[in-house]
């Protein structure tokens, strides 16, 4: 019996070890190559001066906003750092609590499988290492380390360790950051071409699953924001994402019963909930490869009907301008290049 316990022991102090060993390993490699951040927009989150109007969700705010407009009617500058709807919900939160400033504006246009999902997806998980490095970071210590414990396989360790070992991958993400600052200044994504349809045999209302059940996560959410806005200032927008398409929603007495749930939980814990779910809504004409990405005149007709939302919710331009996104973001690169090997910073 004694034995036995002592094997037990020394199995547990094993696994703890080795468990401790891949959390110490992953957080280096990786804060290695968030030394130059994968992205554009996470360049504009880390190193854009405060304050700002941060709009922050998965791709469909990406095509789906004008920041150009919303800097233009609040006269103060707007940052679009939207990516992918694969990124767990506590990760998009844990990223927004990390990077916001005193004083921010914070909208939020949160697509529907956010209300849905309770899972972290594979493609979050294998990206981690470089792409999502900044959310894996974004996480406090201890939820790391359940991360690395939980999710991180020797795969991922070794992709860490490759990029690690790549001569040339902050010149890759520098260049890369470069080419989408020349392109989209703002962060957002405007490409009228993209119509390609990647969504010929799924419905528009099966695609976007505007409906479940709402796991814990969610009102865990609006307890961290509601946080955010009584610590820092900020102050936190919940909205609903651009859609094109046919039949996309199944509405209930004039009502999207989800967006009713998320407009309770976030309202009950302060948190601003503007518009309504027609606001966003497009006709087919205006997708381009999926239901969520819209065109760019469906962009400019749901940013100018947003504004007005964000009026009505209270929010008001500053006093005086402040200094244009375009020249944040061009002192935001010469920052980053100030930081980096002479070798990496490629410049014109």
């Amino acid at each position: 019996m004694k034995t036995l316990a002592t094997f037990l022991l020394f199995a547990i102090g094993g696994a703890a070890l080795a468990a401790l060993a891949s959390f110490a390993s992953y957080d280096a490699l990786t804060a290695h190559t968030r030394k130059v951040p994968f992205s554009y927009p996470q360049l504009l989150l880390e190193r854009v001066e405060g304050p700002r109007i941060v709009i922050d969700a998965g791709s469909s705010t990406m095509f789906g906003v004008e920041p150009a407009l919303i800097e233009a009617a609040f006269r103060t500058p707007v940052i679009d750092v939207a990516d992918n709807g694969s990124i767990p919900l506590d990760m998009k939160i844990y990223r927004m609590l990390r990077y916001a400033r005193a004083g921010d504006i914070l909208i939020v246009p949160l697509e529907w499988v956010y209300y849905t999902r309770d899972i972290v997806p594979l493609d979050f998980i294998d990206k981690t290492p470089n792409e999502y490095a900044a959310y894996y970071a974004s996480q406090p210590g201890l939820q790391r380390l359940m991360f690395a414990v939980q999710h991180v396989s020797l795969h991922n360790l070794s992709d860490a360790a490759r990029l690690y070992m790549r001569e040339n991958l902050l010149r890759s993400n520098y260049r890369q950051i470069r080419d989408e600052h020349a392109k989209w200044p703002y962060g957002d994504r405007k490409d009228d071409h993209r119509r390609r349809s990647s969504v010929d045999n799924i419905s528009c209302a099966d695609y976007i699953a505007a409906a479940g059940t709402m796991p814990p996560v969610v009102e865990w959410a609006a307890e961290k924001l509601a946080e955010l806005q009584a610590s820092r200032g900020v102050r936190v927008y919940l909205t609903w994402p651009a859609v094109a398409g046919t039949d996309c929603y199944k509405l209930t007495d004039g009502k999207l019963p989800i967006a009713e749930e998320a407009r309770a939980i976030f309202g009950r814990h302060g948190i601003a909930v503007v518009g309504d779910v027609a606001d966003s809504l497009f006709a087919p004409a205006h997708m381009l490869d999926t239901y969520y990405h819209v065109d760019s005149s469906a962009a400019r007709v749901r940013t100018e009907r947003l504004i007005g939302r964000l009026r009505d919710g209270g929010l008001k331009a500053a006093a005086e301008t402040l200094p244009s996104t375009p020249t944040l973001a061009d002192k935001a690169l010469r920052s980053l290049e100030a930081t980096m090997d002479p070798r990496d910073a490629v410049f014109p």
